[in-house]
C-alpha cells in the first residue's frame, strides 16, 4: 500500500512539475511598424528616416517633378518676349515655351509689369501644342 501511495505521490509531483514547466507561452514581440512606399514595399523606420532614401522616394513619386522641369503645368525661365496676353520664356538654352495669359492671370508681386530678362515661374494648364495657359506668374528675379 505504501508503494502505491509513493507511486501516486511521485506521479502527482511529476505532473505538477510538468505543469509548472509548461507556463503560458509569452507572445512574440510585435514588429516595429514599417512605412509603406509606393508599390506596397514596406521599409523599416531606420531606412525611411534616411535623407537619401527620402530624396529618392520624393523624386520617384513626383514631388520633385517641378524642379526637374517634368511637370507640363509648370515652367520656369527667362522672359524673352512679352506683349499684352502673350509671353515667351527660355526654359533652357535654346528651349522656349509660349505662355498665354488671360483676364485674371495673377502676376506676383502684384502690379509688376513683365519685361525681357525677368526670371519667372508660371503655372497653369498645359495645352496640346506645348504652350501653357497661365493662371499665375511669379517673378523670381531680374
Amino acid at each position: 500500500m505504501i508503494t502505491r501511495f509513493v507511486a501516486a505521490l511521485g506521479l502527482a509531483l511529476s505532473l505538477g512539475t510538468a505543469a509548472v514547466a509548461q507556463q503560458a507561452p509569452t507572445p512574440a514581440p510585435s514588429p516595429t511598424p514599417a512605412a509603406t512606399v509606393p508599390g506596397g514595399i514596406k521599409l523599416p523606420p531606420s531606412i525611411m528616416n534616411n535623407p537619401i532614401v527620402q530624396g529618392a522616394i520624393q523624386a520617384l513619386t513626383g514631388t520633385a517633378t517641378r524642379e526637374l522641369g517634368l511637370d507640363p503645368n509648370w515652367s520656369q525661365g527667362r522672359v524673352t518676349y512679352f506683349k499684352r496676353f502673350e509671353l515667351q520664356i527660355e526654359t533652357a538654352p535654346n528651349k522656349y515655351r509660349a505662355i498665354h495669359l488671360h483676364q485674371g492671370t495673377i502676376i506676383d508681386p502684384r502690379g509688376t509689369t513683365l519685361s525681357d530678362g525677368m526670371q519667372v515661374r508660371a503655372s497653369g494648364v498645359h495645352q496640346s501644342d506645348g504652350s501653357l495657359n497661365a493662371n499665375e506668374i511669379t517673378v523670381v528675379g531680374r
